[in-house]
């Protein structure tokens, strides 16, 4: 199998890309640098040397038409929390992110036309991701008996808010949303299968040690969310649909997902996008509880097992 990433050089697509060249799969990264992944102290890990490396665009397609016909399934990462500059390295800096917080809270923005159009949650969450399926789906060719290429989406937990803009949740679903309406265009000859895979707060000890601390204490709430009786708890009890949709719940529900919800390892969450990929029962909403479900983690005491699409 052979694979294309989209961002294959940062803190997610480097966990994708690490367990894709683990199974012996073919692996090209597309980034803005071309510049292959590199651990936060300089060293580049023995898998480096698999993944082909390339300098690209998701709004150009010159720069990647060539590669996606040979691909069987394209991943991309590309998006943005904040639309500011809050990233070094594919990494989020500790202080522009609360610095982000803290502008968001208080509404000191400062001139909205500063935002470049590059930066905003439009562009990099939701138009990138359209680009890249129809781009995908086009280099596929209709046939009654090929199997729909998988098409994933790095998409995310309701979970920030009110600490980030709404318009970042929203754009996310958004995507979800027009990609899986785009796909039913080709319903009876599918050529792609959409997988929105929504990982909660992401955490790695040694690539991302400033994200350690917030995971342990996310894991503790959310194992003593999972001892309450369902009908006391903060978060709802519904089990939601594998099929996105572009409504978004009041930022109350937002913050109790934050305190239910266990963060995930991004190896775990390169794991998950490579399972979702080999397996063609896969389609659809692939949030945490799923994940774990996936790859055989302790279900925190949640009663609510969900089946696979």
């Amino acid at each position: 199998m052979k694979i294309c990433i989209f961002g294959g050089n940062g803190f997610v697509g480097a966990a994708v890309a690490r367990k894709a060249v683990a199974r012996g799969w073919k692996v090209v990264s597309v980034s803005r640098s071309g510049t292959p992944f590199a651990t936060p102290a300089g060293h580049a890990p023995a898998w480096v040397n698999e993944v082909e490396w390339r300098k690209g665009s998701a709004f150009d397609a010159a720069t990647y038409n060539s590669i996606l016909p040979s691909c069987d399934g394209l991943v991309t990462t590309l998006g943005a929390l904040f639309e500011s500059d809050y990233k070094r390295g594919g990494l989020a800096r500790p202080l522009s992110v609360l610095r982000a917080i803290a502008e968001n809270a208080t509404g000191s923005r400062g001139n909205p036309l500063a935002v470049s159009r590059e930066k905003s949650y439009e562009r990099l969450n939701r138009d990138s991701a359209i680009e890249l399926f129809e781009a995908f789906r086009k280099s596929r060719s209709p046939s009654l008996d090929a199997t729909p290429s998988p098409f994933v989406f790095i998409s995310a937990e309701d979970i920030f808010r009110p600490f980030v803009p709404e318009r970042y949740i929203k754009t996310k679903r958004e995507a979800e949303h027009q990609i899986w309406s785009r796909t039913l265009e080709d319903a009876e000859q599918p050529r792609v299968r959409p997988i929105f895979v929504r990982p909660s707060l992401m955490y790695h000890p040694h690539l991302n040690p400033p994200s350690t601390l917030p995971a342990t204490l996310l894991e503790a709430s959310a194992k003593l969310h999972a001892l309450i009786p369902p009908a006391l708890r903060l978060a709802p009890s519904s089990v939601p649909s594998p099929i996105p949709t572009t409504e978004i719940p009041p930022a109350y529900a937002s913050l109790a997902s934050l305190m239910s919800i266990p963060p995930i390892h991004v190896d775990a969450v390169g794991e998950a996008v490579c399972q979702s990929m080999a397996s063609p029962e896969v389609k659809g909403v692939v949030d945490v509880q799923r994940m774990r479900d996936m790859l055989g983690f302790d279900p925190l005491g949640w009663s609510a097992r969900r089946t696979a699409v």
